[in-house]
């Protein structure tokens, strides 16, 4: 008699366990709800933050559990997906082998002409946390590691400042990704695209590698029309040649601490080595991340005559060889267009 009192009490303890084991807050609710385990996060605060969002009953026998096989130390922080239905012995399994989602995946985007600023907005949006760290990085803080690993590139540059050096094209990283690996993937696809294509041109201009980003970033701001990346480039060559102030309006704009859309004449005068209205030649570096065609352009600009253009409402632009011509294309566009 007593054997099966103690038999029937085992197998009313079982199936109480296997109850308390597979309980779930609602069998029938497949949803799926992400949440975060914070690193250091106690069994209590893992049981509150699984009951707040209703992944467990209020008053579970989670901790319970946890502390009975003493699994305490053995719950991993991490984002994970649970569902209304998963059962306490699923969701401590999980919690407990780490079954976390993978690393989320970004995809960006970086048209060409983008600056370094401009793509840590772009990261930004994203949902990239460490942009801020990504434009102070490329843009004063290049590492040993990088110069190191990317020797190719670093010989042509000059500066801290990876302006112009960081290949406009889309890219995928980890959200979670070092502001080091993020650069890196965008000097690995310059170094792809840009470097064989100067290693065979470089004989064809008197520029080096630095000066053609410089002018290409240039070009790369002012076409609007494809079309007319290599005449662009044969006026800023033009100006070059007499020592001519190459006058353009994006090296402005890059100068200015809240530059605007269109540049003003009180503009004009802001005191920067990229004031290209007032000092001659190139300025010291890019002024955006210019694509491959605008790269060509400047190292095999058109030959022409032209030495002024004015842009026309659908972006494309009038080319004049003296300042009367120019002032005549300028009044048509007015007239055409008044404001």
């Amino acid at each position: 008699m007593k054997i099966k009192i103690v038999i029937w009490l085992g197998i009313t303890l079982l199936s109480l366990f296997s109850a308390v084991l597979f309980q779930s807050i609602n069998v029938f609710d497949f949803s799926i709800t992400k949440l975060t385990i914070p690193p250091g996060s106690s069994a209590r605060s893992v049981q509150a933050i699984l009951e707040e969002h209703e992944i467990l009953p209020p008053r579970s026998s989670f901790l319970m559990l946890v502390r009975l096989f003493r699994l305490q130390d053995r719950l991993r922080a991490g984002d994970y997906n649970f569902s209304p239905s998963d059962s306490l012995l699923k969701i401590i399994l999980k919690l407990t082998q780490g079954k976390t989602l993978p690393p989320k995946q970004l995809r960006v985007t970086f048209p060409e002409g983008t600056s370094i600023y401009k793509m840590g907005l772009s990261l930004k949006d994203a949902g990239f946390s460490n942009w801020a760290e990504f434009q102070a990085l490329v843009n004063e803080g290049i590492t040993g590691g990088l110069r190191s690993n990317h020797w190719k590139i670093f010989k042509y540059v000059p500066s801290e400042s990876l302006e112009g050096y960081l290949f406009p094209d889309t890219y995928q990283f980890y959200a979670d990704a070092s502001v080091e690996a993020v650069a890196e993937i965008m000097l690995k696809r310059f170094e792809a695209v840009v470097i064989p294509f100067w290693e065979r041109s470089k004989q064809d201009t008197k520029l080096n590698l630095h000066e053609i980003l410089t002018l290409a970033s240039i070009i790369e701001k002012e076409a609007r029309v494809p079309s007319e990346r290599e005449i662009i480039a044969s006026v800023f060559y033009n100006r070059l040649k007499i020592g001519m102030p190459l006058a353009a309006d994006p090296t402005i704009k890059y100068a200015l601490e809240r530059p605007t859309k269109k540049v003003f004449v009180d503009q004009l005068s802001v005191k920067s080595p990229y004031n290209t209205y007032k000092r001659r030649g190139l300025p010291p570096g890019p002024i955006c991340n210019p694509g491959l065609d605008s790269i060509k352009a400047a190292v095999y600009p058109a030959k022409t005559d032209y030495l002024f253009f004015v842009a026309k409402p659908d972006g494309s632009h009038t080319f004049s060889k003296t300042w009367q011509e120019h002032q005549v294309a300028r009044g048509k566009v007015l007239l055409n267009n008044p404001r």
